[in-house]
């Protein structure tokens, strides 16, 4: 048996060299242009869409387009590893935009049914719903709070919360804020079953006498206050509510709470944190799931981290986050807050909080630096300014208005504009002591409410707003500005008016992720 075995295996090997030997090596080698799909024209680098409406791209192929499989999809360019969504399997793309708002990479295929060579092309999508860029207005008329959008046409829309929804907010704004894909929340079922809708961009709108949860596409009414919390407030006195790059906050009645979406708590806040006998100024800085907040009794900082229920008023030593040490006390305490608020340098993450107080017993000012995002490991963080003794002559200790300059996050490289209420804005700038007055003078009469430096690198937007009221109506004033410095060109680039009384605003653009 072992004999035939040897016998079969030696024919094999003759027959297998002798083709070898007979093998003249004649290959013909294509070019792959010659065998696969050949993309002449159609598909530009960019396009911008806007949900609900059509976009239609017709490419144009070399040969037969009848042999090719086609198809068409995109993923958000930002996440690795995300699910693509299938868009068309037709050369023309005819797609009704149902993507959230963002920024795609849309891929082109086109594939020869028969070697199945394929060509493809990218693109950049860009996604915005119609309230996804413009500006939102945050009124008070007629004992009612509403929303006046300025869309991105310049056209004022006014009261669209009630033109949708069919009501508006009892009470006075107190703040608004977006963010593009945190919000969960549950839809129960005809069969009382429940559906988890996951990742949707929300707005909430926030009153001193209520708050109220909107789909920051379509601006549908999504949750009341009394479907807003795992167990309903005894006392309902809304405070303030804030975006965080992980879910929400709210202050309700001197205490905080969160909507987690990974507890049992989904698209709903959770149980209040306890205060320990501080009283918490509405005044708040977020950043990750982190919120510094101030206590106006011991005159000092205070965080909250969204799994950490207790308050955190630990500080550190002055040193790189990777060697935090404890010092075990404030950096103040006994304290006036004059301005807390985070810098914006990016879509989607918040740079560093500008803290500035007066001390009760010295009266002297002081400027703050400060880590909101180490709150998660229990410090609140100094950054290096050290407590900055700001010069008694400077306007910005009596401001009411305030902004920071976007784009930065190094220590104190940036300015805060300021305005004391009046018409006028100017700015502080603490790396080198100095101030600018009289940066910007609207006409007298005219009550500034709020500024704002909208900013984004990547859609190079680089503006600056002035809200004012006037006689029960608001104006608005928008400025370009050039340079690293904050140089405002004057005079204003565009003005808007409308009904009511301003509160504030929030500005969105086709990248922006969230609202502090």
């Amino acid at each position: 048996m072992k004999q035939i075995t040897k016998y079969i295996l030696a024919l094999l090997l003759i027959v297998y060299l002798t083709g070898c030997i007979k093998d003249t090596g004649n290959y013909e080698y294509l070019d792959p242009k010659q065998v696969a799909p050949v993309l002449i024209s159609g598909i530009d680098e960019t396009y911008s869409a806007i949900s609900l409406e059509k976009l239609v791209i017709d490419p144009k192929l070399g040969g037969d387009e009848a042999q090719y499989d086609y198809v068409w999809y995109a993923y958000p360019a930002a996440i690795v590893g995300t699910q693509c969504d299938t868009l068309g399997k037709t050369k023309k793309l005819d797609y009704s935009v149902s993507l959230l708002s963002g920024t795609y990479s849309l891929i082109f295929r086109a594939t020869d049914k028969v070697n199945k060579t394929s060509v493809y092309k990218k693109t950049t999508l860009t996604v915005s719903s119609i309230f996804g860029i413009g500006y939102y207005i945050n009124k008070y008329e007629n004992s009612r709070t509403d929303i006046d959008f300025i869309d991105r046409f310049g056209v004022v829309n006014k009261n669209i919360l009630k033109q949708i929804n069919g009501e508006d907010l009892p009470g006075k704004p107190i703040r608004s804020t977006y963010e593009v894909n945190r919000y969960f929340y549950n839809v129960i079922n005809p069969d009382g079953t429940k559906t988890r809708v996951a990742f949707k961009p929300a707005i909430m709108v926030c009153t001193d006498e209520d708050m109220r949860i909107y789909h920051g596409e379509n601006m549908k009414l999504l949750k009341k206050w009394d479907e807003a919390f795992l167990e309903k407030p005894a006392v309902k006195k809304p405070q303030g509510v804030w975006a965080t790059t992980m879910g929400y906050m709210l202050m309700n009645n001197n205490s905080v709470c969160f909507v987690n979406n990974n507890g049992s708590n989904v698209g709903e806040f959770g149980y209040p944190y306890p205060v320990n006998n501080m009283k918490l100024n509405p005044t708040v800085s977020v950043m990750s799931s982190s919120a510094m907040v101030y206590d106006d009794i011991a005159g000092e900082l205070a965080g909250y981290y969204v799994t950490t229920y207790a308050p955190v008023k630990n500080a550190v030593i002055k040193a790189s986050p990777l060697t935090l040490g404890p010092v075990g006390q404030a950096y103040f305490t006994n304290c006036d807050l004059i301005y807390m608020g985070t810098q914006a340098y990016q879509a989607t993450s918040a740079g560093r909080s500008y803290v500035i107080v007066k001390n009760r017993g010295t009266n002297v000012y002081y400027l703050w630096q400060i880590g909101t995002g180490n709150i998660q490991y229990g410090y609140i963080y100094d950054y290096g300014a050290g407590g900055l003794v700001i010069p008694s002559n400077f306007g910005v200790t009596t401001g009411k208005v305030f902004a920071l300059k976007g784009g930065a996050s190094t220590a104190l490289n940036t300015v805060i504009y300021y305005s004391t209420g009046d018409n006028k804005v100017h700015y502080y700038n603490p790396s080198n002591q100095t101030e600018k007055r009289d940066l910007i003078t609207i006409p007298a009469g005219e009550e500034i409410t709020y500024i704002e430096h909208c900013f984004d690198n990547y859609y190079k937007i680089n503006t600056f707003v002035v809200l004012s009221n006037k006689n029960g109506n608001w104006i608005l004033r928008t400025y370009d500005m050039v340079g690293a410095t904050p140089e405002v060109v004057l005079p204003e680039n565009a003005t808007y008016n409308g009904t009511g009384l301003a509160k504030n605003l929030i500005y969105r653009h086709a990248n922006t992720s969230i609202t502090y």
